[in-house]
């Protein structure tokens, strides 16, 4: 049996596959699973994953545990994992294997011999890892259910200092190593590395966007634990996040959300966070989804000792009964797991600029707002039911002449390929929407913008608002919005006005499309706590798509519930996910018809988009 990845998709033998399962540790062994072996408990938890709709399971290799002293890999552990991947192919199950364990609940389960080397720099940790990896992928190599190899769960965690000096070669080239040692030895399994948020929100080399090396982007969502002004686990951002973070790795590669839950909540939140945020990402694009995890722990070894909170993060208690979240899966599980995505040319298109993840030292730093303002971006787009990809790089050209509208939202700086890219898509016909975050690096010339920057002045009162048309918009500037600055127009026409008469957007045409550009950070704006609310920012977004003449296909007045259409047996659907913390009563417009929709709190339902056949 072979793995493989096509167009966002994981296939299996040429037929596609969404991996939908759990994170497993045994309830009574935890994190010490290799070491107090129970293989029976193992099956009975398996086979009760089987039972309950999942497809997959994501496993860890305690690295201290299969190799406990520098050069002595041990044959028990490695028999041990062999039987757990067998346990997996009896109940049906397919196996992602997550390699070199350190970093895990929060704690460093260290093999002791390491002694702070660095596991990227080091020759004799890269000989370890590469021997360890090769070692593995062939002892379990007679199994055909090994769908992926991870190269380490969140691994920069284990040594952040050590990785925040790596660079992005240092990264690739540590993927392409061991990833070659694991391929060498099980070339039908596909390879991933699994990272936190600042995979999508900071600036780390292990990204989404240093994937090359990868068949698969392993991506996590803990709204607790990721940057955007996400107020709540229940909040409308908190359950956009997953499906998000899913987007932007496919602007990269084939995104698998192989971490999602939520922490500090009670039952009824997390089972609402699971059900909105997963069904979302399910219908966006995901190739597959884990949950974080499969059944609470009643270990008190470490790293529960010092996290004790992290044992009760489980769809099944200690004892096996079902939580209301596994129940809420089980239903994503039957209803949206042969769901095909449409991949149809999308007519709206987010541009992740070369420079994007580049301007700060931490996905917790403000500082670095360009991810942030792509995710406001993100959700403009959504509450305004515009259906949309993200692109990066060359691949966003790809589809010019059928992208009609591009976002480029509150961009910090343009590199000159950036400007050769955006300038091209509007001679194809596309209607560029470009904000700068900086009135100098993310300003794209005269020639494309059809407007000079005169100057900027901090505090500028003139400022203070932004109208268009009959919409009016108030502003309240702050340092880490940005710096107003005036601008004169050119070659332009002016759509937009601040208070003080001068130009906020101006139209600018280029080749058989225009280039719409504001000095308005806009995103920045929305971003932070309760920057969504009452501010319309959809309607701006709506405005935008009109002058490119797109409109919803699927459209739905109310703006927190996110329409998103796919096919399941041939017909074309939209699932419709409410991602409100409070029920909804409103109506679906279709092409063909009007349906009215009526949703508990984060929960979510799939219309037809065409009457069925009497």
């Amino acid at each position: 049996m072979t793995y493989t990845v096509r167009e966002g998709l994981i296939l299996r033998d040429g037929a596609p596959l969404r991996l939908l399962g759990a994170n497993y540790f045994p309830a009574a062994a935890g994190c010490r699973m290799w070491a107090d072996w129970d293989l029976d408990v193992i099956r009975r938890d398996f086979a009760a994953m089987a039972q309950a709709d999942l497809n997959a399971v994501r496993i860890f290799v305690i690295w201290r545990d299969f190799e406990p002293a520098q050069g002595q890999l041990d044959p028990v552990s490695l028999d041990r994992l062999a039987d757990v991947v067998g346990a997996a192919r009896e109940t049906g199950l397919h196996c992602v294997i997550s390699l070199f364990t350190i970093w895990m609940n929060g704690e460093r389960l260290d093999p002791h011999w390491r002694a702070d080397r660095s596991l990227w720099r080091d020759p004799l940790m890269l000989d370890r890892q590469e021997h360890l990896a090769g070692r593995i992928a062939a002892r379990l190599r007679e199994y055909d259910n090994i769908a992926a190899f991870d190269l380490g769960d969140e691994i920069a965690n284990v040594d952040p200092a050590e990785a925040a000096r790596l660079t992005r070669q240092d990264v690739a080239s540590w993927y392409a190593r061991i990833g070659g040692a694991i391929r060498a030895q099980s070339p039908d399994s596909l390879v991933l590395q699994a990272n936190d948020a600042s995979a999508v929100f900071g600036t780390t080399p292990f990204a989404v966007d240093n994937a090359a090396a990868l068949d698969l982007i392993g991506v996590h969502a803990f709204p607790l634990w990721s940057p955007g002004g996400i107020e709540s686990t229940l909040s409308y951002k908190a359950t956009n996040l997953a499906p998000f973070v899913t987007r932007f790795a496919a602007a990269y590669g084939t995104p698998l959300l192989d971490e999602i839950g939520s922490y500090g909540v009670d039952e009824p939140t997390a089972t609402a966070y699971l059900n909105a945020a997963a069904a979302a990402s399910i219908a966006g694009g995901a190739a597959g989804l884990f949950v974080w995890c499969w059944t609470d722990i009643v270990s008190e070894a470490e790293p529960y000792s010092q996290r004790p909170t992290e044992r009760a993060a489980g769809l099944v208690t200690a004892d096996g009964e079902h939580k209301p979240r596994l129940r809420a899966l089980r239903r994503i599980s039957r209803n949206l797991g042969s769901l095909a995505i449409d991949r149809s040319p999308a007519p709206v298109a987010i541009y992740l600029n070369d420079r994007l993840r580049n301007q700060a030292l931490s996905y917790l730093d403000d500082g670095n707002a360009g991810p942030r303002a792509v995710f406001v971006a993100d959700l403009l787009l959504t509450r305004a039911h515009l259906g949309h990809v993200m692109a990066a790089g060359n691949a966003a050209t790809a589809d010019s002449g059928r992208t009609r509208l591009v976002v480029c939202p509150s961009v910090e700086h343009l590199t000159l390929a950036d400007l050769h890219r955006i300038r091209a898509l509007a001679e194809h016909g596309a209607t560029v929407y470009l904000s700068s975050g900086s009135h100098s690096t993310g300003y794209p010339g005269e020639d494309l913008a059809g407007a000079r920057v005169v100057d900027f002045r901090r505090g500028d009162p003139g400022k203070s608002a932004v109208r268009w048309g009959d919409q009016h918009w108030p502003l309240a500037w702050r340092d880490e919005v940005g710096v107003p600055s005036t601008l004169e127009v050119t070659t332009g026409k002016v759509l937009a006005e601040y208070a003080d008469g001068s130009p906020a957007l101006v139209a600018n045409p280029v080749g058989l499309g225009q280039i719409l550009y504001t000095n308005l950070p806009f995103e920045r704006f929305l971003d932070g706590v309760g920057g969504l609310d009452s501010a319309r920012g959809e309607t701006f977004y709506r405005m935008l798509a009109e002058l490119a003449q797109v409109r919803p296909e699927v459209d739905c007045p109310d703006p927190e519930t996110e329409l998103i259409i796919g096919t399941v047996d041939g017909s074309r659907l939209a699932v419709v996910v409410n991602h409100a913390a409070r029920p909804i009563r409103t109506v679906v417009t279709t092409p063909h018809r009007t349906v009215p929709v009526v949703l508990a709190a984060k929960d979510w339902t799939v219309v037809e988009l065409e009457e069925a056949a009497a």
